[in-house]
């Protein structure tokens, strides 16, 4: 089908004037001060308002390397209910900044695998959105894969991951999970449940991951994206890779209102390459 997205949130998350967007989208990945890695294929990013995320998102961004070919968006839904997964299947994204085209030879892989689109579920959708305009400042020639999961189950995302893998062969591909952290905690118990999510992360850990937000002790809305990329690391790495934690804010330090924040990181999934 088709179909080009238009914003959902552009105005609103994001600037909507093309120059100031694309000057926001260079600050906070120049500000970062972090180098590309080659060796970095996944990024975990925040998907808040620029305002109170984009300094993070920026550093896992700056972290990535250069010349990307497709950029796969890993979201949650917050708005229309999807059981398992829903891989837009239309022609492209439209930011201020212009249209970020869809690889349609991935997403027909994907559709062949037995995912299927629901339009309704990316309509509006800011988590997905909102890495467009980072992917079309970072990588210009980039096409995209917008893909959200409604599923948090380890098992479901597993097989999931293997088959994003298996679409992604030839590709020079990197896989976005979009997530935020806890919500609306005062910030030492923000930074407690973060430190927690944090900690399965970089050690790889999924079964504590999954087990930790299913029973509070942490939160990411984005639990599923980021179960899916340390299974996809697993499977394109053969599982010689590190989860590393390139930053860590919360939205008390735009706000300056610590009684009810929102925890953002910004992660990499890397393959080792002195093993």
């Amino acid at each position: 089908m088709h179909l080009k997205r238009r914003p959902a949130v552009s105005g609103l998350f994001y600037p909507s004037e093309p120059g100031r967007l694309r000057a926001q989208v260079e600050g906070y990945i120049r500000g970062s001060r972090l180098a590309p890695d080659p060796s970095v294929f996944g990024l975990v990013c925040p998907h808040a308002g620029y305002v109170y995320s984009g300094s993070v998102a920026g550093m896992a961004y700056a972290s990535a390397p250069d010349g990307i070919g497709t950029a796969v968006i890993l979201a949650p839904c917050h708005r229309y209910p999807v059981r398992t997964v829903s891989v837009f299947g239309g022609e492209s994204y439209l930011t201020p900044i212009g249209e970020a085209v869809v690889d349609r030879a991935v997403v027909e892989r994907l559709s062949s695998a037995g995912y299927d689109w629901i339009p309704p579920a990316h309509a509006a959708e800011h988590a997905e959105e909102v890495q467009v305009p980072f992917i079309q400042t970072r990588w210009p020639d980039a096409s995209i894969v917008p893909v959200l999961i409604g599923a948090g189950d380890p098992d479901f995302c597993r097989v999931f991951a293997a088959d994003l893998s298996s679409a992604l062969s030839g590709t020079n591909a990197v896989v976005i999970a979009s997530s935020d952290l806890s919500h609306y905690h005062p910030l030492a118990d923000a930074n407690a449940m973060d430190g927690i999510l944090m900690d399965d992360f970089r050690r790889r850990d999924t079964a504590a991951l999954a087990r930790h937000v299913a029973d509070g002790s942490s939160e990411a809305c984005g639990a599923g994206p980021i179960l899916t990329l340390l299974f996809y690391a697993e499977v394109e790495s053969g599982g010689a890779f590190d989860a590393e934690i390139a930053g860590y804010s919360t939205s008390a330090s735009a706000s300056g209102d610590a009684t009810a924040v929102v925890g953002y990181m910004a992660g990499t999934v890397r393959r080792r390459t002195n093993d």
